[in-house]
């Protein structure tokens, strides 16, 4: 963990370092998904921190898709493109279901003002760019593109087993058998073991350390040696 939290440490004092243009789609986008990896590694740290354990998967996939995305915009601009189209297509489902005026949590929506023309727009922007080649890309698709295809059958399948409630995450959560393997018992709040959760610790180290690679290299600021393993 202490290589962790100075790794987050070496970060947050070169974040000074990061120059970017603030009219630049592509820098925006790097830069905040850099961020989100950022905040999500400090969460790991003060999640593990006050052993709250079953936030730590959680995190972990949201940081991991982060990188993901960070990692194919690093190496192709255009894969943008796809991060607007998901964008747009994940709005227009909300604004089609707002749009019946039947779902009490979206009734503010539909009932907007503006809410038509905003509709228009999304719906002639999302034309536009799958025009231009781009597409809604699913994780395995990111993942693919990204050259990653071991780690979403193994790493990233696990870590989604527990945000979805997966019944091989619920049974390693709360069971805790007997010696003999006999019987069982339900705890909730139990207690982490030692290194249990090592391999989220693992996980966040791993591609906060690749991000800050890719981050100082895009930015070119000449600081990517400094977030290599040693």
């Amino acid at each position: 963990m202490d290589s962790y939290h100075n790794l987050i440490v070496k970060v947050l004092d070169n974040f000074r370092h990061l120059k970017f243009d603030k009219k630049h789609a592509w820098h925006l986008t790097l830069v905040t998904l850099y961020c989100s990896i950022v905040e999500y590694s400090d969460t790991i740290l003060k999640l593990n921190k006050e052993d709250k354990s079953i936030g730590l998967p959680l995190i972990a996939r949201g940081l991991l898709e982060a990188y993901v995305d960070l990692k194919n915009l690093s190496e192709d601009k255009a894969y943008g493109y796809n991060l607007e189209v998901n964008y747009l297509a994940e709005w227009l489902k909300v604004a089609k279901e707002a749009g019946t005026l039947k779902n009490p949590f979206l009734k503010d929506i539909g009932e907007a003002k503006e809410f038509g023309e905003q509709v228009e727009e999304w719906e002639s922007e999302l034309v536009k760019m799958k025009e231009n080649g781009a597409n809604k890309l699913n994780q395995f698709q990111k993942f693919d593109l990204a050259g990653m295809t071991d780690e979403y059958r193994s790493i990233y399948n696990f870590l989604c087993a527990h945000s979805h409630n997966n019944k091989r995450s619920l049974f390693e959560r709360f069971f805790v058998l007997n010696e003999d393997k006999t019987d069982f018992k339900l705890e909730m709040f139990r207690e982490s073991e030692t290194g249990e959760n090592q391999e989220y610790l693992d996980i966040g180290e791993e591609y906060l350390m690749l991000s800050s690679q890719i981050i100082h290299r895009v930015l070119e600021t000449g600081l990517e040696s400094e977030f290599k393993n040693t």
